[in-house]
């Protein structure tokens, strides 16, 4: 079969553009302009008028949860709440709704997610046990904070997972109680995992919509390739079997490498190994088509690991304690206390991850060919991390990729400690959005200044790949490239001239970090991100009416506006606007 696309404004690479390429069996063959290939294609050929639209290679988000974002619908919706008052509120209308239609039962759980206490106009707290509360006392009640790292419970939830006044300290996470001594209803990192035990797991059909939900909706952006952290290594096997049955079936067909984590057990981990199951091991492929390696949809993608917390939750692991509030100053039982306790005192988050189990499970992986990627949010936790990853790496040698998820708090020596050893950055342009409002009162200007450094990145040579953590943020790259380029709301402007502007790059860089840059982070580099003979025919159609859609021309605040109209995978269109 062959393909031609031509009338289109088709990217190759920095300042290169053609006007038409050919397509057979699902690769590229060539690209030139509109008289090279439409002449010389054959009798029957499928010609599509790109009618001067923007193409590029699909996207490609390098971390996020196709999982979580699915399992989105149907909970109480908090993200955009302006207070706790409008959270509350959210949450009756949605207890309410689900009593009229009858899909409440004795024990359902009640769920949420999305709050983010650090953009309420009003008083920026936690909810507690009492807020929640109002929601419904007759059902638990559980919300996570937007970051997933937090959760907020109401007192069924803590009566039904045993939390009272004589809850025990938690490794690498808190139970935070009330000066009685009282659970307050606030949960942290490892703690999260008591109050969600005793909900009932869904079933493998639930799961399978969740997924093809949002299969259908990355389609819809032009994200044809994910890295996709689904697993915390337990429910592998039921995980592994729901998305062949979705291939199987022929539904949404998104490549996905899977990220698989170990919930920082090493048994988790040689229970992989045993198996063979190391990065890059196929996991399912159509047998449709002549392209073997173009047939790959599922594979095994790195080991993943938590370093630390998050930001927003005052949870990542910070060398100096955050400079807003101190009351938050009592340390969790943590999993290294000796890091902690020589440390200032005040709150400096905490690591979730014992520093010797990390070298263990870094040097176990990296000796058996499995890549590691790691959360680390915090300079201390992205300190921790490029230690464990300097006894598996050398000057200018990271074979295996081993990377940093977030890298959100660094300055100008871990930076270039990342860049001698080529360790991988898999960012998220879209933090800002939220973390600008709230980064230097947290760890000083200063600080701020060389973190979400993502200009330094580019210049140092640190491979660098672009994703978004949805459901954390909005999985739209378009927004994540427009964060990338005006560090600034594109819709208010805010912050004028950019959020610490030398930290910019240009849209060619935030496209490719977006494409190639995933690609190589996933260890597709050879096969998928670019537009050149040989690649997979993965692409997407940026609306060019009027030129309003061509974001490599369009005055950078205008690029949030534009929108992908058709998305292809092997050639094939798998989603169209219109």
């Amino acid at each position: 079969m062959t393909t031609a696309i031509y009338n289109a404004r088709i990217y190759l690479r920095r300042g290169v553009f053609c006007q038409a390429l050919r397509i057979d069996h699902g690769r590229i063959t060539q690209t030139g302009s509109n008289t090279e290939i439409l002449d010389g294609v054959p009798a029957g050929t499928k010609k599509i008028d790109a009618a001067g639209c923007v193409v590029i290679p699909a996207f490609h988000d390098s971390h996020l949860h196709l999982r979580g974002i699915g399992q989105r619908t149907g909970m109480i919706a908090g993200a955009g709440a302006a207070s706790v008052e409008e959270v509350i509120r959210r949450g009756q209308d949605l207890v309410e709704s689900l009593k009229k239609s009858g899909q409440l039962k004795q024990g359902t759980y009640i769920q949420g997610a999305g709050v983010n206490p650090d953009l309420f106009s009003g008083e920026k707290r936690d909810l507690t046990r009492e807020d929640l509360d109002k929601i419904s006392a007759e059902y638990p009640v559980i919300i996570s904070r937007h970051c997933g790292h937090t959760i907020y419970c109401n007192s069924l939830a803590l009566k039904m997972a045993g939390l009272g006044e004589s809850a025990p300290d938690v490794a690498g996470g808190t139970i935070e109680k009330d000066v009685n001594g009282r659970p307050t209803g606030v949960l942290r990192e490892n703690a999260n995992a008591l109050v969600r035990k005793p909900i009932p797991p869904p079933s493998k059909d639930e799961i399978a919509a969740c997924l093809k939900r949002s299969m259908v909706q990355a389609l819809s952006l032009g994200i044809t390739a994910v890295g996709s952290n689904d697993t915390q290594g337990s429910d592998f096997d039921e995980v592994l079997e729901i998305y062949r049955g979705i291939y199987e079936s022929e539904g949404p067909h998104i490549r996905v490498s899977m990220q698989c984590g170990i919930s920082g057990r090493e048994d988790m981990l040689d229970a992989y190994l045993r198996r063979g199951l190391i990065t890059g091991k196929t996991l399912w492929a159509s047998p449709l088509g002549e392209n073997p390696q173009g047939n790959v949809f599922l594979k095994m993608g790195p080991l993943k690991l938590f370093a630390d917390g998050t930001l927003g939750g005052q949870t990542a692991w910070m060398r100096q304690p955050y400079r807003d509030k101190p009351e938050l100053a009592a340390e969790p039982a943590a999993p290294s206390r000796e890091r902690v306790l020589g440390s200032p005192p005040g709150n400096r988050g905490f690591p979730t991850l014992d520093g010797a189990l990390l070298d263990i499970l870094t040097q176990k992986a990296a000796a058996a060919g499995c890549q590691v990627v790691v959360h680390a949010i915090g300079d201390a936790g992205v300190e921790a991390v490029l230690t464990a990853f300097g006894k598996v790496t050398g000057p200018g040698h990271n074979p295996l990729r081993h990377g940093l998820v977030h890298c959100q708090i660094t300055d100008r020596g871990l930076l270039e400690k990342m860049a001698r050893n080529r360790i991988l950055a898999l960012v998220q342009p879209i933090f800002l959005a939220d973390d600008m409002y709230v980064l230097e009162s947290r760890v000083g200007a200063e600080l701020a200044s060389s973190s979400y450094a993502w200009g330094s990145m580019e210049k140092l040579g640190i491979p660098v790949s672009y994703g978004t953590d949805a459901p954390v943020s909005d999985f739209n790259p378009l927004l994540g490239i427009s964060w990338a380029v005006l560090r600034q709301d594109p819709a208010t402007g805010y912050p004028a001239g950019g959020f610490y502007p030398k930290e910019k790059v240009d849209v060619y860089t935030a496209v490719d970090a977006y494409t190639a840059g995933s690609a190589w982070a996933s260890f597709d580099e050879n096969r998928l991100g670019r537009i050149e003979a040989g690649y997979l025919a993965d692409l997407a159609f940026i609306d060019g009416t009027e030129g309003s859609g061509d974001i490599f021309s369009i005055p950078p605040k205008e690029i949030h506006r534009a929108q992908v109209v058709r998305t292809m995978v092997a050639g094939e269109t798998v989603w169209e606007k219109f």
